[in-house]
């Protein structure tokens, strides 16, 4: 069992243990080497291992933790119960405790969460000989040797090298002459999401983390952010879609809890929605006089909804890739007009060749009247088109300005306020055109 687990993947054995009973997955993971342990309990779900540190005892428990490296050891902890974490931590190496403890005091979304302090550091008066075998000596205890990071004598950050620098030097070459200065860092309390961007802007595998003093105190890794940038799509994805982003997988996520994240949004919803039918209400005289305005409505409010949905999508993206901020709101504005216009004027001139053709081939019944429907129906969708672009593209800033999250203005709220918004466009257009 040993050697047919030690052949597979870290992220496939797990796999293996969550599809077995939790007994046999206690016994088939005391079985796997100690190195390979920690990287397949850190590929564990969250319920898969409170259940299986339960099954381990005590002891064995801490060993799990303690093979973590201490970024996964961290995140492990902070998601397990208080009543669980607690006497794991206590009973945890002094060292490895106040490894874990350092980074459970960042903020939570901190950059600081994500950090290990597991890295090469060397000093600018050291040569290249010397700096080598350092590396050879503590690299193997790193994250990776990919980055060394230079420190003066109070650990202060003060550059960045890569590894192939280092190889190629001559020698009797110091640090401080392949030293440039020029360095990217990331600070502990900053959000995860920066760190996201930051990484895949200058392409980085390892980025290192100072505090505010400037002190080098961790880095953080690629497979650290590409975990994050997973996180963070998957709950703009949810709240794009009107609901609360589930902080575990689909399949994972009890019914009780499925129907508490998507609930709460559908009854807000609803209740938006209640809008429309005190709009009609206001405009009943000119609904009962025209009755052929109720039969375009659908059409009308779908114009709206897409339009709007469209251009808070393409806003929630290029807010969270740092492509626009809220300073850019004026720049937004005149190419969500001009945009706006033209596809108001297209889809004005669509709808009221529509009213036509209903009208024409007795599709709907009407009177000699119908081009002045059809030109109620096509300046309306001009107005609701652009009032929708506006609204998709100024929404997600708002949110972001109030420090919010952008995503927040999901598709089905946009497409709700349109339904609302739209409706009495619509109407009002009606009732100014059939005035007297």
């Amino acid at each position: 069992m040993r050697e047919a687990l030690a052949s597979l993947e870290p992220a496939d054995i797990a796999d293996v243990l969550e599809a077995i009973e939790t007994e046999l997955e206690a016994v088939a993971y005391r079985l796997l080497p100690r190195d390979l342990a920690g990287a397949v309990f850190s590929e564990l779900e969250g319920d898969d291992r409170e259940r299986l540190l339960e099954a381990l005892g005590d002891e064995r428990a801490v060993r799990a933790i303690e093979s973590l490296d201490p970024d996964d050891r961290a995140f492990v902890l902070d998601e397990l119960p208080t009543e669980v974490a607690g006497p794991l931590i206590a009973r945890m190496d002094p060292e490895k405790r106040r490894q874990t403890q350092a980074i459970l005091g960042y903020p939570a979304e901190s950059v600081g969460r994500l950090m290990t302090p597991d890295y090469v550091r060397v000093r600018p008066d050291w040569t290249m000989s010397r700096a080598l075998e350092h590396i050879r000596r503590y690299g193997k205890d790193a994250e990776t040797v990919h980055w060394v990071y230079v420190v003066d004598e109070h650990a202060k950050l003060m550059d960045d090298i890569h590894i192939r620098q280092i190889l190629l030097a001559d020698p009797d070459t110091t640090v401080a002459e392949l030293m440039d200065d020029d360095y990217i860092a990331l600070v502990a309390t900053e959000d995860q999401e920066r760190a996201v961007r930051v990484m895949a802007r200058y392409n980085r595998t390892a980025l290192p983390v100072v505090d505010s003093r400037g002190l080098l105190v961790g880095i953080v890794t690629v497979d650290d952010i590409s975990d994050v940038a997973e996180e963070e799509f998957t709950e703009d994805v949810h709240l794009l879609g009107g609901m609360e982003a589930l902080g575990q997988p689909y399949i994972a996520t009890r019914a009780a809890e499925m129907v508490k994240k998507r609930g709460v949004w559908l009854a807000g919803l609803f209740m938006l929605q209640v809008g429309t039918i005190g709009v009609m209400g206001l405009f009943r005289e000119q609904l009962e006089a025209v009755a052929i305005l109720a039969i375009f409505v659908p059409l009308i409010i779908s114009a709206g909804g897409n339009t709007g949905t469209q251009a808070a999508s393409m806003l929630v993206r290029a807010l969270a890739l740092g492509e626009v901020g809220p300073a850019d709101w004026w720049r937004i504005t005149r190419k969500e007009i001009v945009t706006g216009l033209v596809l108001g004027s297209a889809l004005g001139l669509l709808g009221l060749a529509t009213v036509l053709i209903a009208g024409s081939s007795g599709l709907v019944e009407t009177d000699r009247h119908v081009w002045i429907i059809g030109f109620i129906v096509g300046t309306a969708v001009v107005g609701i088109v652009l009032w929708g672009t506006l609204i998709g593209s100024l929404f997600p800033l708002l949110l972001h300005r109030l420090g919010l999250d952008p995503a927040t203005s999901s598709s089905p709220l946009v497409a709700t306020l349109m339904d609302v918004s739209g409706l009495t466009i619509y109407l009002s257009v009606a009732a100014v055109v059939l005035a007297g």
